[in-house]
């Protein structure tokens, strides 16, 4: 039986929550099961060329196929992913629908770094609802929810929870009863006491990342309240080094330029992952300075506002718009919530 989300009809706001935890977490065991049928193929890397020369597997079209079967399941929202787009004319004037990429990041995947994940957004008009995060390989997950927050949990006991044969009632109690709160202060809670699992980062940047969450839960606990502590955790945070997420396959000489000019130690993730870093608090800003689509931002993008953190579009010194006619996305700039309004926020606006 399918359940029906309208939210316009909804009388109150706690009506709204419960409808969104509802569907994020369903969203989230869909992206689950999604990630097993993707491992299957992990290490094939046999691919074709799509017309815009980025790569399509079989991990993506099953992938896709089973993550639109069942979003249908759950509701009525039509479906706009990347190996099925909706056209302009039927999405503009929906209310709600769904935006997927089912696998982010094809070329990680292929080169074998583990670096991508599934990606599932709910649409409102021009906004995002909510966003799923989910790197199979990594046990990385990202929830956001407008207006109620972004989570994640620890890496390892979600592997151990993934893994397990749970009835879906089961699986939505423990997603519920474990997440953790995206905030600089919970790092560890996440990634593990030595950033353990947090995978593919070179030594001296986990180093220095582990010194900045150190300094910064020292320096909150000087002050008596945490809106004392924000006062002034953006001077603080523009006294450290900075730590700026790369792309591995799509960086270029715009990007490199813009990291030397700010003395930028570099973390190279992949897919979603760069963004969702921003979120936790391992990582400080990631200049995008090359093309993406909606469908890759969307759903780490309601992570990052979730947590505090902003994109800036470098043409509309916005957030991103989404829904619009041309899907393609302007370069941008995200930032996490301790350099939101920082130094190079402060560039960027007035450039």
């Amino acid at each position: 039986m399918k359940v029906l989300y309208h939210f316009p009809y909804l009388l109150n706001k706690e009506n709204i929550v419960n409808m969104l935890e509802n569907l994020v977490y369903e969203a989230l065991c869909i992206a689950i099961e999604a990630g097993k049928i993707i491992m299957k193929f992990h290490g094939d890397t046999t691919h074709i060329q799509k017309a815009d020369k980025s790569p399509l597997t079989q991990a993506d079209l099953e992938s896709n196929a089973y993550i639109t079967q069942h979003l249908q399941a759950i509701s009525t929202y039509k479906v706009c992913s990347e190996e099925a787009v909706l056209e302009y004319n039927e999405r503009k004037d929906l209310e709600y629908f769904w935006l997927i990429d089912p696998l982010d990041g094809t070329k990680d995947f292929i080169s074998g770094n583990g670096n991508f994940t599934i990606n599932i957004a709910l649409l409102h008009k021009n906004e995002v609802a909510l966003g799923v995060v989910y790197a199979p390989c990594l046990y990385e997950a990202y929830i956001g929810l407008k207006g109620f927050g972004s989570f994640s949990y620890n890496i390892c006991d979600f592997k151990n929870f993934a893994c397990m044969n749970l009835e879906k009632k089961s699986r939505i109690e423990w997603l519920k009863t474990h997440k953790i709160l995206l905030a600089k202060e919970y790092v560890k809670k996440i990634y593990g006491d030595n950033l353990e699992f947090l995978s593919g980062v070179d030594s001296h940047i986990k180093q220095e990342i582990r010194k900045n969450i150190d300094e910064y839960i020292e320096s909150s606990h000087a002050f008596k309240s945490a809106e004392s502590f924000e006062k002034i955790a953006i001077s603080l945070a523009n006294q450290k080094r900075l730590i700026a997420c790369d792309s591995i396959h799509h960086s270029t000489k715009a990007t490199e330029e813009f990291l030397q000019r700010y003395n930028a130690l570099v973390l190279k993730r992949g897919s979603s992952l760069k963004i969702c870093a921003l979120a936790s608090g391992i990582a400080d800003i990631y200049p995008r300075m090359n093309g993406t689509s909606e469908w890759d931002t969307a759903a780490s993008e309601i992570i990052l506002l979730e947590s505090g953190g902003i994109t800036l579009d470098l043409q509309t010194k916005k957030p991103l718009c989404y829904n619009k006619e041309n899907i393609r996305n302007n370069h941008f700039v995200a930032f996490a919530k301790s350099h939101k309004n920082g130094d190079i926020y402060r560039d960027i606006i007035e450039s």
